[in-house]
């Protein structure tokens, strides 16, 4: 299972465990309150689904006997941002990590450093060592956020020079909530999470998500929506499970296209679209899925098959505008 909350019995969020957990707890069980968002769920210390005495016995234990209350830190971030990009990108840059670290804060899980590296690609790469691109790499105690930003996105006011700061962030997210994603994924390695619909298709649906709620642009329409979908995701969509077929996922249309759908799927079983977004994004990485076991961890999260889910997407034109969300919904909808 993965970790999202810093602190064990964290019951008002303020990053510390301490008495006033205890009597918010307390005070929860003696009123029988019902709750209204998910703050308690980081108190049910013994994972039995219920918030009861021996819950609050062991938070008592965190306190008298865990000097850092077993509060995990966000991850520390060194960044290296170079002059050759333009000011007003750096100050929205700035604003976008700030905006996502709120929103989806990264814990030192399983990783404790974020190094960025940010250049415009009209110069020569400043950081030797640093493969050019936009990319997380790196693996161990950090990873390396890489920010290569072409420099005709500054020519054209191109929304991707803001877009793939939170496409990259959410995989620094991703990692931090599941671990096989930090383990290496060259070739096939039953023990890392490398499923490329998965992880990439939620990582672009987030980002065109991020400009559409803090630019009032849609990424889905005007950039994503123009590019024919392969067919392959009627006929073999098990492909795109892996990085190798790049060629036919221009821009990750086509694992968007399938998070979408999936989303749909599951707002037909009752879900609202805000908790559909949520399974994919955060409940579904939460479990720990890895290669050797996605697929039951599919089922388990979802309620149907991954083979189900195949056969369910032949029903869906190829056609993203179909299957967008709602321009209305808020990623602090889905995240709250």
């Amino acid at each position: 299972m993965g970790f999202l909350f810093p602190c064990e019995g964290d019951a008002n969020l303020d990053n510390s465990t301490n008495i006033q957990d205890i009597v918010l707890i307390v005070n929860h069980i003696v009123s029988e309150l019902e709750l209204i968002d998910d703050s308690f769920d980081n108190s049910d210390i013994n994972n039995d689904g219920t918030i009861d005495i021996l819950d609050i016995v062991s938070i008592a234990n965190i306190i008298l006997y865990n000097d850092d209350n077993q509060c995990i830190p966000i991850i520390d971030i060194t960044y290296n941002i170079d002059e050759s990009l333009p000011i007003d990108w750096i100050i929205e840059f700035y604003a976008i990590m700030s905006n996502l670290s709120g929103l989806i804060p990264a814990y030192q899980n399983y990783f404790e450093n974020l190094t960025v590296y940010a250049w415009n690609s009209s110069v020569e790469d400043p950081y030797p060592g640093i493969e050019g691109g936009t990319y997380i790499g790196g693996s161990g105690e950090g990873f390396n956020m890489v920010l290569e930003i072409n420099q005709m996105e500054f020519e054209w006011n191109h929304m991707h020079r803001y877009s793939v700061i939170a496409h990259e962030y959410f995989h620094v997210y991703q990692l931090s909530i599941n671990q096989p994603m930090n383990e290496p994924n060259g070739g096939y390695n039953p023990n890392t999470f490398s499923i490329k619909w998965l992880i990439e298709g939620a990582a672009t649906t987030f980002e065109s998500m991020y400009v559409q709620n803090y630019y009032d642009y849609n990424y889905f329409i005007n950039d994503l929506a123009y590019i024919d979908l392969s067919n392959n995701i009627h006929t073999n969509p098990s492909i795109f499970e892996d990085y190798s077929s790049n060629n036919l996922d221009m821009n990750y249309s086509c694992s968007v296209f399938m998070v979408l759908v999936l989303a749909k799927e599951l707002m037909d079983l009752g879900y609202s679209e805000e908790s559909a977004f949520k399974m994919i994004f955060q409940e579904f990485m939460l479990t720990g899925a890895k290669n050797s076991n996605w697929e039951n961890y599919f089922l388990e999260t979802f309620g149907f098959s991954v083979d189900e889910f195949y056969t369910s997407l032949q029903s869906y034109s190829l056609n993203l505008q179909n299957v967008v969300p709602s321009s209305s919904l808020s990623l602090q909808q889905i995240f709250d």
